[in-house]
């Protein structure tokens, strides 16, 4: 094998290495990201009248991709966060039931959550205690994956509420980092029903 060769092998595997160390950094979970969900649930779907959180145990499903012009421009994103967004919604992940809220919650599948709909699973035992927990919610919350500035203080963040697949919302959260708390400071909606 010829130097010119070897150089090139060598060049290859490096690039290949700073990839997959890039994509491992960029997916890994961290405790920003569940921070940023527990403040998004608190301040977006909590209510007096709720009682108990149904979240939704995987992250939206694929087939949103990124973020629109029009929402990014009305939130004011910065193009690291976009991108960091939509590096980590390429995929739909699990998410842990790590989280710390006001209320109670229960993680649901998605399987769980279409078993009703099917013709005789009605009134089993798993979808009368679903719908008493619905009830006691405003719905099912979906979240997407977190994405971050290059400083770590700011986050944009998809969250819906579905209630019996016939109403609910979808919405871009635009959260900064304060005094060591997130908040929300933007929302632009996708759909309202």
């Amino acid at each position: 094998m010829t130097c010119q060769a070897q150089f090139r092998w060598a060049f290859a595997l490096s690039a290949l290495l700073v990839v997959g160390f890039s994509v491992v950094r960029i997916l890994r979970w961290n405790s920003e990201e569940f921070a940023v969900y527990e403040t998004t649930i608190r301040e977006a779907f909590s209510g007096k009248d709720v009682s108990y959180y149904v979240i939704l145990d995987t992250t939206q499903p694929v087939g949103r991709f990124g973020i629109s012009d029009f929402h990014s421009d009305k939130l004011g994103l910065p193009l690291s966060t976009r991108v960091n967004y939509t590096a980590k919604n390429l995929f739909q992940f699990h998410v842990q039931p790590s989280l710390h809220l006001p209320h109670q919650f229960t993680m649901v599948s998605q399987e769980q959550l279409d078993k009703p709909s099917r013709s005789g699973q009605t009134d089993s035992p798993d979808s009368v205690e679903l719908k008493a927990l619905l009830r006691r919610s405003w719905g099912v919350i979906t979240l997407s994956r977190v994405g971050f500035d290059v400083g770590g203080k700011h986050a944009v963040v998809y969250a819906q509420l579905t209630y019996c697949g016939l109403c609910g919302e979808g919405t871009y959260l635009y959260l900064s980092k304060e005094t060591g708390a997130w908040h929300i400071i933007g929302r632009a909606e996708t759909w309202i029903s």
